[in-house]
């Protein structure tokens, strides 16, 4: 499998057509080409054929048109368009028509078909000049062969990108709320509650958190391989998506219990995403790397 992040996906990811990300086979990508699409964390992670319609896919790089600018403020534009960096911005900038941009849907795919295999995943650091160099990279736009990337390195750049999403992805302003959910005693009520606060993210949050969420459900079936079960997962990828807003430095100890909660929560939402998300396997972006992994298992028994 190849991808070039400068290639034409087949399909959109959607909040009413999540099918759109799935894990190709090599075998499909070699008929078509293009079908697929510090802060302290790091410490911690050390511690441990369709006839469907078709819809677009953002390419990146894109602009924002200007309807007017004077001659002074469109000195540094060509023919009046903005270019948007992909790191550092807003999801509701980057996403059009209930889209993911194809850098981010590239990397969750090969995370999705790769991530399983690689041990300590999400955990393990990257090379830093790598690191920048990748960021630079898809900030500008160039063609990259995303697929010849070590899966570390994209996986390290990922978590950069979710910890840059203004707010976070799951949102400070909404910290109380998670944490009221996950307080409820019965499971059945803490779904339906943390339902309720997801329900209250921005569209753009919520569409990329569904498909994060089936990317570290399906590495965690395979923990015996890559050595991250959910919750080993959530200690590196919790304090990326949510942190209460602070306004002043809180004690180490108030903070540890602070990141704990989070991490519980994360480890929730990881364990039962299907239950949260609904269980109709095909919006799911990992639908066709699980059935390939339940058939390796079976030839394995």
């Amino acid at each position: 499998m190849k991808v070039i992040t400068s290639c034409s996906a087949s399909k959109a990811l959607n909040d009413s057509n999540m099918e759109s990300l799935e894990c190709y086979t090599e075998g499909d990508t070699k008929k078509h080409p293009c079908m697929v699409p510090h802060y302290c964390e790091d410490k911690i992670c050390h511690q441990i054929g369709s006839n469907k319609k078709r819809k677009k896919v953002l390419s990146w790089p894109f602009v924002l048109r200007r309807s007017s600018a004077s001659t002074s403020e469109s000195s540094d534009l060509i023919d009046g368009d903005l270019k948007i960096t992909l790191f550092e911005q807003p999801l509701a900038i980057l996403c059009e028509e209930d889209s993911l941009p194809k850098p981010i849907m590239d990397i969750l795919t090969i995370l999705c078909l790769k991530g399983p295999f690689v041990e300590g995943i999400f955990r393990r650091n990257a090379n830093e000049k790598a690191r920048k160099e990748l960021k630079e990279a898809l900030n500008s736009g160039i063609e990259i062969d995303l697929e010849s990337k070590p899966v570390h390195l994209l996986a390290v750049v990922f978590k950069d990108f979710l910890r840059g999403i203004p707010h976070l992805l799951l949102s400070s302003d909404l910290y109380q709320n998670w944490m009221a959910a996950l307080e409820k005693q019965d499971i059945g009520d803490r779904i339906e509650e943390i339902k309720r606060v997801a329900d209250k993210l921005p569209r753009p949050n919520l569409l990329l958190l569904k498909h994060l969420l089936c990317v570290l459900h399906h590495i965690s079936k395979q923990s015996c391989i890559n050595k991250m079960d959910t919750s080993n997962l959530a200690i590196c990828i919790g304090p990326n998506l949510l942190n209460p807003d602070q306004k002043n430095i809180q004690p180490l100890e108030v903070q540890k219990q602070l990141n704990d909660n989070v991490n519980a929560l994360v480890e929730f939402l990881i364990d039962n995403c299907y239950e949260i998300f609904g269980t109709d396997r095909s919006f799911l972006l990992c639908a066709s790397g699980e059935d390939s992994l339940d058939r390796t298992d079976r030839k394995s028994t």
